[in-house]
């Protein structure tokens, strides 16, 4: 597709699960990229426990963060290493979106590409992928 088609070739893939942050440091979006060599962004509706990295943790820098639209509390690890950030996309909102790098792609550009594509919770290409695949299999149920 690359070579054939290159206007519907895909310059980045945002990916429902998460690129470094993850138990190996290397979850969904980071294998997708490398085998597709594609850039990719990790989003996670859920934190894994990862460098003393805790739910309960995060939330109470968000908590902390309040006053704030848009909440983005970097996730720094027990080590030092910065796995991603937790980003609240909407105002109010205690349930942040989890956002790591996946491949070829910066935390800051992955940050900046998420926060352009949030209407809601979660980014709006992985929410209709949600709504679509879930219509799909409900029309399959029915059949």
């Amino acid at each position: 597709m690359k070579k054939d088609a290159s206007p519907f070739y895909p310059q980045v893939l945002m990916v429902d699960g998460n690129g470094l942050l993850h138990p190996r440091g290397f979850g969904l979006a980071s294998h997708l990229g490398v085998i597709a060599n594609i850039p990719t962004i990790g989003v996670g509706k859920n934190l894994h426990h990862v460098d003393g990295l805790t739910q309960s943790g995060v939330r109470k820098l968000l908590e902390a963060e309040e006053n704030k639209a848009k909440g983005i509390i970097t996730l720094r690890g027990n080590s030092g290493f910065i796995w991603g950030v937790a980003m609240r996309s909407e105002q109010g909102s205690l349930k942040p979106v989890f956002v790591s790098v996946g491949h070829r792609v910066s935390l800051e550009t992955a940050i900046e590409i998420v926060n352009m594509t949030c209407k809601f919770r979660v980014p709006e290409p992985i929410r209709q992928a949600d709504i679509r695949s879930r219509e799909h299999l409900r029309k399959l149920k029915m059949k």
